[in-house]
């Protein structure tokens, strides 16, 4: 017999052997450890697992987030999902794996043994512990036991409005004990911050940075778990700011309207009211409380402001056109002011047409050109005869036109000045 004939022999010779030699985990072992463990040994979960009860047992403490499922920052709640790793050591959960076949570690229910009793600290939903019977702790050889309760949790998150829709928002997680004092368990934290491995991305909020620390009070150790939020502001962007935006735009069209006009009330009147609409959507979303104010809200106020007094300014108006200059006279002051809004509007007083003013008032006019400009010509104006009788010209129609192209010119600097002052806010919180 050749040589290459005895290999398949010598394989299996030496397979026999190894198989004989190598111990397997049997269910007679696991048996006979937890029967030594838990009735010989007689464990008792509510003892602290610590032999010497006056050392203090240290609990470590890591967190894996795996979703955002809701922020609500008008009642601030923050809804998280994740699973935390808690790791202790039980002097009464040691044994020789040799003398159970090499059995290293074992599963045994979280009801099993004993549990520090941790919780969210600021939760906003009823305390029910962490983890359930249906969890499973890992026990090793060496006494060391791993936990991994998931859960998901509702924690109180104060919100700083102030900047919405371009906010940042601060969270903490405080997971602490609740019966046992620092001298009975102390936490202690693995990482710097949240393990975020098994994160899943939410639409509305993106985690800037995560930190975490250990905080051991007098009564009372506590794992703090840090989660800054950026709001995402594109749904905001689209379906608030920018309307509100251009709603403020028509609060300056209202003046384009002339008096006569009888849509130039109810259209001021619309303007308002979808500002206050859009006022009351933001305030919706807000939380209600008095530290904090959003400037989107304040421009939205301001906004409203103007608009308020485009409608009351509107009504003045159309009050003024309805007027008989014969029967009511025109102050001097509006006749003035409609010079001054014709001087403005580069009308040369010699295009003016005969029949807007009065020959006093061509005259004042003529006057004040000459004390600037230094023309004699005044004085020949000067002389010329004036009829005795002489009627009022300018009409309350045009006092309101006048009246129109101030307000216009009043109310667009205001309100491009409110708007570069919020967007200038805005620019140096990015910064």
């Amino acid at each position: 017999m050749g040589p290459r004939k005895l290999y398949p022999f010598l394989l299996t010779f030496l397979l026999i052997i190894y198989l004989r030699k190598t111990n397997t985990q049997t269910l007679d072992d696991a048996k006979d450890l937890l029967k030594k463990l838990f009735i010989t040994d007689a464990y008792n979960k509510v003892v602290r697992p610590t032999c010497d009860q006056s050392a203090t047992t240290n609990v470590s403490m890591s967190f894996y987030l795996t979703g955002i499922i809701d922020f609500d920052s008008q009642k601030e709640i923050l809804t998280t999902s994740g699973y935390i790793n808690i790791v202790w050591n039980d002097c009464k959960l040691i044994w020789n794996p040799l003398d159970y076949n090499n059995t290293y570690y074992i599963l045994v229910p979280q009801d099993s043994v004993w549990t520090p009793d941790v919780d969210l600290r600021n939760s906003m939903s009823k305390l029910k512990g962490l983890g359930s019977s249906n969890f499973y702790l890992s026990v090793y050889n060496n006494g060391s036991v791993e936990w991994y309760p998931y859960g998901t949790w509702k924690s109180a998150c104060n919100v700083d409005i102030t900047y919405f829709p371009f906010d940042t928002q601060s969270c903490d997680l405080k997971f602490g004990t609740w019966a046992y004092t620092t001298g009975d368990v102390s936490i202690t934290v693995d990482q710097d911050a949240i393990n975020l491995t098994f994160y899943e991305e939410n639409t509305a909020w993106t985690i800037v940075e995560t930190s975490v620390n250990a905080i051991n009070y007098m009564y009372s150790p506590v794992a703090v778990f840090t989660i800054k939020l950026n709001r995402k502001p594109l749904f905001f962007l689209l379906n608030i700011l920018l309307p509100v935006i251009m709603l403020s735009l028509l609060n300056v069209c209202i003046f384009v309207l002339p008096a006569q006009s009888g849509e130039k009330a109810s259209f001021a009147v619309t303007v308002f009211l979808s500002l206050v609409i859009f006022l009351s959507i933001v305030m919706g979303t807000l939380p209600q409380n008095s530290e904090e104010i959003s400037f989107l809200g304040v421009y939205l106020v301001i906004m409203a402001a103007f608009s308020t007094l485009a409608v009351i300014l509107t009504m003045f108006q159309i009050r003024l056109n309805s007027r008989d200059a014969d029967v009511d006279p025109i102050p001097s002051w509006l006749i003035k002011l409609q010079v001054m809004v014709e001087v403005i509007r580069c009308r040369r007083c010699s295009k003016v047409h005969p029949a807007t003013y009065s020959q006093d008032e061509v005259v004042m006019f003529s006057s004040d050109r000459t004390n600037l400009t230094g023309d004699t010509t005044s004085e020949k104006t000067k002389s010329k005869p004036q009829a005795s009788n002489q009627q009022p010209i300018v009409t309350w129609n045009q006092i309101c036109s006048s009246l129109d192209f101030v307000f216009f010119w009043v109310f667009s600097i205001g309100t491009v000045i409110t708007s570069v002052t919020i967007v200038a806010i805005y620019n140096i919180d990015q910064r």
